[in-house]
């Protein structure tokens, strides 16, 4: 009875191992005809001839951009108040509260100078009146034939813009033709005296200056003859 038993488990077991190389065997020619079964040329034109329309396809997309930007949006319009009737009342100002000394030191100084008005000429100018064109005085034949030789000495009162207003004579030095000496006359002849004061009203100066305000003032200058 033990030898029977034993014989249908050896038969059981040579079953088992059968059936599972059966199974791997065919596994195994499935693997083989997958592998080594030939492909069709037909499909190969298919799949290229698909790649190519995607490629086709991916060329007809064209890339576009803006090239202005838009317009800004339009500017609110300002409100025009409409006239009314109303009458806006202001305060009347007191000129009491206003203290006008505290500018009237200030205003004097520009306006007029350091000395008095503006209309009166200042003795000594931080900027003294400097000459920029002169005029020679035309010499009578009288003069040339007497071989008069003097030095006359003229004073200008220039005003703001540079014109000889005023002039004067102050000094007549003559010399003496056969000494050579000097000596102050009052008056000389010959028509020396017309001629330089003719000639001085057409000098023409830069104009003094107080605090860089132009200022009327006097300059002293010379004209000699015969030298």
């Amino acid at each position: 009875m033990s030898d029977f038993k034993k014989y249908i488990e050896d038969s059981e077991n040579g079953y088992r191992i059968r059936i599972l190389t059966a199974i791997v065997v065919v596994e195994l020619l499935a693997i083989a005809v997958f592998n080594l079964w030939p492909v069709s040329e037909s499909s190969t034109s298919n799949q290229q001839v698909d790649f190519s329309d995607e490629a086709i396809a991916l060329e007809d997309v064209v890339r576009t951009e803006q090239q202005n930007s838009p317009p800004p949006p339009p500017k609110p319009q300002t409100p025009i108040p409409e006239p009314t009737d109303e009458v806006i009342e202001e305060d009347p100002i007191e000129l009491g509260d206003l203290n006008v000394s505290k500018y009237s030191d200030s205003l004097s100084v520009e306006m007029i100078g350091s000395e008095g008005d503006a209309d009166e000429p200042v003795s000594s100018p931080q900027v003294a009146p400097q000459v920029i064109h002169i005029v020679e005085p035309t010499v009578p034949e009288a003069a040339k034939k007497a071989d008069i030789k003097a030095e006359i000495w003229v004073n200008f009162l220039v005003d703001t813009e540079g014109k000889v207003e005023e002039a004067s004579i102050t000094e007549i030095v003559v010399h003496d033709q056969e000494t050579g000496e000097k000596r102050t006359v009052d008056r000389i002849n010959y028509g020396l005296t017309e001629a330089t004061l003719t000639a001085a009203l057409e000098w023409r100066f830069r104009p003094a200056k107080n605090n860089g305000q132009p200022v009327k003032a006097y300059s002293k200058q010379i004209f000699t003859f015969g030298f």
